[in-house]
């Protein structure tokens, strides 16, 4: 905003060199007042910054050479409508009377981006729409470095995909495998896992049935460490844990014989010996591995017959001996 001196001389001044030692500050103030004229200096503040009132609605209009400002008030709706413009952004505000409650709309705009903060957003284009619920359509690919919905979808640059929930698709076919935390396929009401290619995992759980035409297990040493060999006390433990039973699949209804988990969990749980594993949420039995718990009370009860066999020969010959 320009400031303006005026030039002040005296009537009896005669030193000529005062007189133009005042003229030229008079004319630097001069020049600077008219380099810095702005729209303040031509215009008063009532035409500046209006207000008008009537009835119960008022506008507020104001400006300056920074910026540029419109309210509305409406106090009989509570309606307020606001316009700012300055250097740095746009913004527009809605509050809509009645519905202050569940919407406050305002709008700002930036030089590199757009804040929006509203209830809901309607989109309707012809390649998005966005639908008050908020579901969206939109054709096109999706072109970016990764997406990231609340940790629960996330798909990497990489091309990678995480999914932490139900996935429902018609045809999955990743070239890298599959790894996932629980995996069902369905074919329409009946499950169904279907392999075409080898399966490589360090545990696989069944749920009812194993159909393969063959299954590999890994028994080298090598893959093994603090190896020793199952005492009788444990094995003779164990098999009393064991207790068979029948029952009925709550998902397909099919009856099955087997072990309750929690049952062998309840009464292993002491001892050393894996009877029971987890996975996720449930407990499964390893029943392939039972076979070494057989295997040792099996030779263990062959040991017995084996001694009492070698004590009824030592009594028969004893008895030989005293004939």
């Amino acid at each position: 905003m320009a400031v303006f001196k005026p030039l002040v001389l005296d009537q009896d001044e005669t030193d000529m060199s005062q007189v133009m030692s005042k003229l030229y500050r008079f004319s630097r103030d001069l020049k600077y007042t008219l380099s810095n004229l702005t729209l303040e200096d031509n215009m008063d503040n009532s035409f500046l910054k209006v207000l008008d009132s009537r009835k119960n609605k008022t506008r507020e209009i104001s400006f300056s050479k920074d910026a540029l400002t419109i309210d509305l008030l409406d106090y009989e709706t509570g309606m307020h409508t606001s316009l700012e413009q300055i250097r740095e952004k746009i913004s527009l505000l809605v509050d809509s009377g009645d519905v202050v409650n569940t919407m406050l709309s305002r709008m700002e705009l930036y030089g590199e981006y757009i804040t929006l903060k509203t209830g809901q957003v309607i989109i309707q284009a012809q390649n998005m729409t966005l639908d008050k619920a908020g579901n969206a359509y939109f054709s096109g690919d999706i072109i970016g470095g990764s997406i990231n919905i609340d940790g629960k979808f996330i798909v990497y640059p990489d091309g990678s995909c995480y999914v932490d929930g139900a996935f429902t698709t018609e045809t999955l076919n990743p070239p890298n495998g599959i790894y996932a935390y629980e995996l069902d396929v369905y074919n329409d009401d009946d499950r169904i896992n279907t392999v075409t290619g080898n399966i490589a995992c360090a545990d696989a759980y069944i749920s009812e049935t194993l159909t393969c035409r063959r299954v590999h297990q890994t028994s080298d040493r090598r893959c093994k460490k603090w190896i020793e060999p199952i005492s009788d006390q444990e094995a003779t433990e164990a098999l009393k844990a064991i207790v068979p039973t029948r029952y009925t699949f709550i998902d397909s209804g099919r009856a099955g014989i087997g072990c309750i988990a929690q049952n062998l969990y309840r009464k292993t749980e002491a001892g050393r010996l894996p009877m029971v594993v987890r996975h996720g949420k449930h407990l499964a039995l390893p029943y392939s591995s039972y076979g070494a718990i057989y295997t040792r009370a099996i030779q263990k009860n062959q040991e017995r017959i084996g001694a009492i066999k070698q004590e009824i020969k030592e009594r028969k010959e004893r008895i030989r001996v005293k004939l």
